[in-house]
């Protein structure tokens, strides 16, 4: 009798550890389809985020804005990998894998880990020019010129500059300026060095676009600061995006299909800049150094359109990941400084502590006169 209950136990746990097991398989099988159509859809979008910066936004449309989402992306692609390769699933591993590796292609654009950076280092400022470049955000605020001044930079390219504020006064009287009383630009550029010649770059306004060519030393280097066509994203806009704030389930659709609208509208008007800076900077005799906020992200058409011929300082002395501009969950760097190959680049800073703006200041220290 005993040894009838005994295999009736025995009969139960084996049924209990086959249902188990059964339940296990099916659940993994379900995960496993969700991943793979989630790969697929990864391969698909990565794949556009790279193509696009190649084509222009009048061609590529509304696939333009998927560079946007580009970090994380990557950052979806190694988990979705790391997955397959646990799984043992090879053939999608290696699927994974290729993508990856075409990202890596592009990642010091987004992330860069630079070995040799040495911290906490005492620099001859005489020796190295100092840039920074900061949109403001009309440059009223207090604390501004006293910020600035604590940086002392040699070049100052301001975007969204008050030119009517006191702020703007004193710092017309530390430095010269591109400002002309009869062209009120809120794009300006300042230095200490002397200053030859200014203008206006053909196909862009002022607020949009200025040239100086300064006198470092013996050399003369141009210097373009740009504030490219706004994406037009409001901060209402931001909240929905961040939070799904102040919006009715029903206005979603017709909210989104007015952002994507606006963003494909904008990179369209960026891309005509864009081209219209390049051909600018291929007349230049001398070196150059292009600062300024371009509204959009280093996997971009605009980007990658003006950035072509040059080094972004960024890729040359960041450390990690970098944000210039404070909302959209700091995922994106829009602030750049980029210079030509024959300036060596010696550091590169994003100020991430200070609230002057919604913007933050990018500083690098570059040798103009490398022998």
């Amino acid at each position: 009798m005993a040894e009838f209950y005994t295999e009736g136990v025995s009969r139960n746990k084996r049924r209990s550890n086959r249902e188990l097991r059964n339940g296990k398989d099916l659940a993994l099988l379900i995960l496993d389809v969700l991943v793979v159509l989630l790969m697929i859809i990864l391969v698909i979008t990565s794949l556009i985020a790279v193509i696009c910066q190649f084509v222009s936004p009048e061609k590529s449309g509304v696939l333009s804005v998927v560079s946007l989402a580009a970090p994380i992306l990557y950052l979806l692609d190694l988990v979705v990998m790391f997955y397959w390769v646990v799984r043992l699933r090879w053939y999608h591993a290696l699927t994974m894998a290729i993508v990856v590796i075409i990202g890596l292609f592009n990642l010091s654009k987004y992330y860069n880990l630079d070995i040799d950076r040495v911290y906490e280092t005492s620099y001859k400022e005489r020796k190295y020019t100092k840039i920074m470049t900061y949109n403001v955000r009309d440059g009223r605020v207090n604390g501004l010129v006293e910020y600035i001044a604590s940086h002392n930079p040699d070049i100052l390219c301001l975007q969204e500059i008050n030119v009517k504020s006191d702020n703007w006064e004193l710092l017309q009287e530390k430095y010269k300026t591109t400002f002309d009383e009869n062209n009120i630009s809120n794009n300006q550029i300042l230095t200490k060095y002397k200053m030859i010649r200014r203008g206006e770059i053909e196909g862009l306004a002022l607020r949009e676009g200025v040239w100086a060519d300064l006198r470092i030393k013996d050399d003369t280097v141009r210097v373009l600061s740009l504030h490219l066509k706004s994406t037009s994203i409001s901060p209402r806009d931001t909240e929905f995006l961040e939070k799904h704030k102040y919006i009715l389930d029903s206005e979603r659709e017709s909210k989104l299909r007015s952002i994507i609208h606006r963003l494909v509208e904008n990179n369209q008007k960026r891309a005509v800049q864009a081209e219209a800076v390049a051909t600018f900077m291929k007349s230049s005799p001398y070196k150059i150094v292009v600062c300024g906020d371009f509204n959009d992200v280093p996997l971009s058409y605009t980007y990658r359109t003006i950035a072509k011929r040059l080094d972004d300082t960024f890729s040359k002395k960041a450390s990690g990941f970098a944000c210039t501009y404070n909302t959209l969950y700091k995922l994106l760097r829009i602030d750049n400084i980029l210079v030509s190959s024959a300036i060596e680049v010696v550091t590169y800073d994003v100020d991430n502590e200070v609230e002057l703006s919604d913007h933050y200041p990018v500083i690098s220290r570059v040798i103009i006169n490398n022998k």
